[in-house]
């Protein structure tokens, strides 16, 4: 199995407060992997999440993905990298008021400069796969909060990215639609081949994960991989959040 993410030795120092957010953080994620990343509040996950992305840059370390070394790039390189290689999910949907879900979808090929032609099967079939087809021409006001999120998922696929990057996605929807949500990326995860990176502090999505990724204070706490039903591993997970014995948020 091909490593997409190869995360060593990573650090991470803020300025202001000069304490270390990641101390020497080290792990890997395979390509079709769904790979949770889990910590109490303050213990690093976001910033993982952040460093990976390209939207911050690490104090020290080597962080690689598809075999390009992240830490190594300028400006310039990473605004394209991040664009042809990356899916972001956010948990407040970040789609364009302005614009349709189709044009919203669409984004990241227009930016490229695909064709329209291109675009258009682009479109259709991640709305396809996220059964969002008949909602194309509606805009973010006039849909559900799930169906906004879809629209997101889809936009973050459409480009076929070597991995999504999913911070908190069900922290804005209600149950069911959190369900639906988790139901999606697991089927991109299984049906697609799609490699998904999420961070939540939710265990119910967590479980939909094959492995979580435990930090605590900066540092690699715990790994573990699910190899039961999803309910006996909510059940695994919620036993190390308490053994952790910090308040998760």
């Amino acid at each position: 199995m091909k490593s997409i993410v190869q995360v060593d030795n990573v650090k991470k120092v803020y300025k202001k407060s000069q304490s270390p957010a990641l101390k020497n953080l080290s792990f890997s994620i395979q390509e079709g992997e769904f790979v949770g990343i889990m910590g109490p509040s303050g213990s690093g996950k976001t910033t993982v999440l952040n460093v990976i992305s390209t939207l911050d840059q690490a104090t020290g370390g080597m962080i690689k993905i598809t075999g390009n070394d992240i830490t190594k790039m300028n400006a310039n390189e990473l605004s394209d990298f991040r664009a042809k290689k990356l899916g972001f999910i956010f948990q407040d949907f970040n789609l364009l008021e302005n614009l349709s879900l189709y044009e919203n979808i669409a984004l990241p090929l227009s930016l490229q400069g695909v064709s329209s032609k291109k675009i258009k099967a682009g479109v259709e079939r991640v709305s396809s796969i996220l059964a969002i087809s008949e909602l194309l021409s509606k805009y973010p006001s006039e849909v559900s909060g799930g169906q906004k999120q879809r629209a997101a998922a889809a936009r973050a696929i459409v480009h076929d990215p070597a991995i999504i990057l999913a911070d908190e996605p069900t922290g804005a929807l209600d149950s069911k639609n959190a369900k639906s949500l988790l139901d999606a990326l697991l089927s991109l995860n299984q049906e697609q081949g799609a490699s998904i990176l999420m961070v939540t502090h939710d265990a119910y999505s967590a479980s939909y994960c094959q492995r979580i990724i435990f930090i605590r204070d900066g540092e690699l706490y715990k790994e573990i991989h699910r190899s039961c039903s999803r309910e006996e591993f909510y059940k695994e997970i919620l036993d190390v959040l308490a053994n952790i014995g910090t308040e998760f948020a």
